[in-house]
C-alpha cells in the first residue's frame, strides 16, 4: 500500500529560523530503500510565494537543487523498511531555508512514513522534535 505524508517544519537553530516543506510518497518496493527526488526549475530571486504555509508564512513551491544534499541520508536513517520514496512536493523561503532545514524535513518525513498512521506515529515524533 503506497502511504502519503508531507511536513513542513519551523526550528529555530541558533537563533535562525529554518523553514522546509516536504512531501511524497513511500510504495512498496525490493529489499532497499530507493529515494526519487523531483528537483524544480531554478525561481527567480523574489519569485512570488504561492504557499501560504502552516506558520502564517508565505513559501515559495519547489525544491531547489542547492537543498538536496542531504535529503536522501536524512530519509534513509529514519525509514525502517524497503520501498521507493519519492519526493514530489516541496516549498522553501528565500532566507530562511537551508540544507539543514530540508534535512530536518526528511528526517521528519521519514518518520512520519514509517508509521500506518500519524496517531500511529505520535510519540516517535513528539520524542524526535524533543531531539532537535
Amino acid at each position: 500500500m503506497t502511504r502519503r505524508a508531507f511536513v513542513e517544519i519551523l526550528e529555530r537553530a541558533g537563533g535562525h529560523p529554518q523553514r522546509a516543506l516536504l512531501g511524497g510518497t513511500l510504495s512498496p518496493g525490493t529489499d532497499h530503500l530507493e529515494v526519487v527526488l523531483h528537483v524544480s526549475e531554478d525561481l527567480p530571486i523574489g519569485a512570488v510565494a504561492a504557499y501560504p504555509g502552516a506558520f502564517r508564512h508565505e513559501l515559495v513551491p519547489g525544491l531547489p537543487e542547492e537543498f538536496i544534499a542531504r535529503i536522501p541520508t536524512a530519509l534513509a536513517t529514519r525509514l525502517a523498511r524497503p520501498g521507493v520514496i519519492t519526493i514530489d512536493r516541496a516549498a522553501y523561503d528565500e532566507v530562511e531555508s537551508s540544507v539543514y532545514g530540508f534535512s530536518l524535513a526528511a528526517d521528519l518525513l521519514g518518520l512520519v512514513l514509517n508509521y500506518e498512521s500519524i496517531p500511529e506515529a505520535e510519540g516517535a515524533i513528539r520524542q524526535r522534535l524533543t531531539e532537535w
